[in-house]
């Protein structure tokens, strides 16, 4: 005969039972509705009744009616305890096949069994209030999971995953409306936002429409159709991306190219996907022809693939490579990209280990020109500024290590004063600073990172100091210096008693978010010049971890920005700040990650005070 349950009697109030949260069950209100401004049910019903508006009431009242209607629970027998409503944080295809969901979106799942753009998530959201009270539930699964695709969630490196909670805790509250805001956009799908993914994520292999070039006379049929306006597509490169970003030798390579023109056939297949690589960003930098680009890199994925780079790469396939990763990064729109560089990259060290570019030889010992080691050195120091710049924003071990390093001749005796090959010898400190903070057992201390902090200026001084104005080298080497002072200063800048505890840091850490923020003003206004807007891509990631610090610090009352500090004060870092987010909201059309990170922001300032 079964065992029949005794119901327990209900004291807590409908609303409190329904969230899980302690009831102090003052009548004719608890505190907690109280501060929702919603009717409590422990006013309407005695303490032995059931309360007058149920769970299933107060559950379904935030539902479409169909989906109220399915829930609804038969009517227990007397004496039998109601089954508890479960929320349902998993997409609706995994709740109904009963596996588990990794509540991404799309999720894992749908996305491997190509029911990716059907992923969809049912809430139960609250609507007995129109705001968002201390008190309320989290919205859908947990925020940093739910826009994982933003960079929200990153381990070690990561810098903006925890400004999220120190802004809560400023800005006086449990929670920030921006649950909800951003689990309307993932769940409507807005429409209006079409990424912008130009390349294919597992680019540049095995890339479906790599397969159209498979011939080389299909390469060669296209090269022919861009022939017209090859020299206006190189110029757009060499404007845009080779000031920042000296991969090819631009003399040579265009000595090459002109050469092929002459005797296509005879080219060496290893070049001609530089070649390809080189117009694809050209293309896109100077006509954002999305369709045009993509043939192009495709055909530099078909070229790649006939040579032997995994077994035997040479100069030619890393720069290649390096090209590809600079193509992933500013052509898509997406923050996802970054993620799908760090993999390629491991490729890309591979290769130039494999022809041992990061041992430096002397230009004497089998060099006649000194042009070529310097262009291999160079090539180096653009694979480990990708390795180290990747690492810092996806939270991700890094490819490469201080020991690499070791076999180097001492950089006085080289003679040379190319900022990027004297860039190498900094890399070892950089790899040691980086690794020491993404680790979960050495993490340095307090006085360790003011020492750091002194080192990494002293190398930014010696290397950035020569240069005058603001050339583009300038502003890409100068970001990366700064953002990894942001990931060193992190975790003690965001503490609650930084100012007077960690002044370093807390100081530092705002300065250098100021100063990436200058950088991407004046790349929007050098933007009718060259396009500088695409370069900006590339450190998406830094301006938006500047921008939030920024606003976490504008949050802080008690520390003042204007006596006694070069720090601008209050309202010149608003009005930096304010000026940035209308040069990001151009982008929002481009990307969901620009349309939430926007989002994010606007939430963010609701909370400042007026100045």
């Amino acid at each position: 005969m079964p065992v029949r349950r005794v119901a327990r009697e209900v004291r807590t109030c409908s609303r409190c039972r329904l969230l899980k949260l302690r009831c102090d069950r003052l009548k004719p209100s608890c505190q907690r509705c109280t501060r929702a401004n919603v009717t409590c049910s422990l006013g309407a019903c005695s303490p032995t009744d059931e309360p007058s508006t149920g769970l299933l009431d107060l559950a379904t009242e935030a539902l479409p009616r169909s989906d109220a209607e399915a829930s609804l629970p038969s009517i227990p027998e007397s004496g039998v305890v109601k089954q508890r409503q479960r929320a349902q944080l998993s997409c609706i295809r995994c709740h109904r096949l009963k596996v588990r969901c990794d509540r991404d979106l799309p999720c894992s799942r749908c996305r491997m069994s190509g029911w990716g753009k059907f992923c969809e998530y049912r809430y139960r959201v609250e609507t007995a209030s129109p705001s968002l009270d201390a008190d309320a539930p989290k919205i859908g699964p947990d925020l940093d999971g739910r826009i994982k695709s933003w960079h929200a969630q990153r381990r070690g490196a990561t810098h903006w995953g925890g400004l999220l909670s120190a802004l809560k805790l400023q800005a006086g509250r449990v929670d920030l409306p921006v649950r909800r805001m951003i689990s309307d956009l993932i769940h409507q799908q807005n429409a209006n936002i079409s990424d912008e993914f130009v390349l294919p994520e597992n680019f540049p292999f095995n890339s479906p429409a790599a397969a159209n070039f498979a011939s080389l006379d299909s390469v060669h049929d296209l090269l022919q159709q861009h022939r017209p306006k090859y020299q206006f597509y190189m110029n757009g490169y060499l404007a845009l991306y080779q000031p920042s970003f000296p991969i090819i030798d631009t003399a040579m390579f265009s000595s090459l190219a002109e050469k092929f023109w002459n005797d296509p056939r005879s080219t060496d297949v290893a070049w001609l996907a530089s070649f390809l690589m080189v117009l694809a960003l050209g293309c896109f930098a100077v006509t954002r022809d999305q369709h045009a680009t993509m043939d192009l890199c495709m055909a530099a994925e078909a070229c790649l693939s006939k040579t032997p780079f995994m077994v035997q790469p040479d100069i030619s396939a890393v720069r290649t490579l390096c090209l590809m990763v600079l193509a992933k990064q500013t052509l898509n729109a997406t923050c996802r990209t970054f993620d799908s560089c760090w993999t390629l990259l491991g490729t890309v060290i591979r290769a130039a280990t494999a022809i041992d570019l990061h041992k430096q030889r002397m230009p004497h010992h089998g060099y006649e020109d000194i042009g070529v080691w310097q262009f291999e050195q160079t090539m180096w120091s653009t694979v480990v500024y990708f390795c180290v710049q990747v690492a810092m924003v996806t939270g991700k071990p890094l490819i490469v290590s201080a020991d690499m390093f070791a076999e180097r001749i001492p950089l006085s005796i080289s003679q040379t004063n190319d900022p990027w090959v004297m860039l190498i010898d900094v890399y070892p400190t950089l790899c040691h600073i980086i690794s020491r903070i993404t680790s979960n057992t050495d993490k340095p201390l307090y006085d360790e990172v003011v020492k750091y902090n002194d080192h990494v200026r002293r190398l930014m001084d010696t290397l950035l100091g020569k240069m005058y104005g603001k050339p583009r080298l300038y502003i890409t080497l100068d970001i990366f210096f700064r953002r990894i002072l942001l990931v060193l200063h992190r975790s003690h800048a965001l503490h609650a008693v930084a100012p007077s505890e960690y002044p370093v840091s807390y100081w530092s850490s705002l300065e250098c978010s100021l100063a990436i923020l200058v950088h991407y003003r004046d790349l929007e206004d050098q933007k009718e010049l060259d396009n500088t807007d695409l370069l900006s891509r590339l450190f998406k990631s830094d301006i938006f971890a500047s921008m939030l610090t920024v606003c976490l610090y504008l949050l802080r009352q008690e520390a003042p920005l204007s006596a006694g500090s070069t720090i601008p004060p209050r309202r010149i870092i608003l009005n930096t700040l304010q000026a940035c987010m209308v040069i990001w909201e151009k982008e929002v059309h481009h990307s969901t990650c620009f349309k939430i990170g926007l989002m994010l922001l606007d939430s963010v300032l609701k909370f400042l005070p007026d100045l």
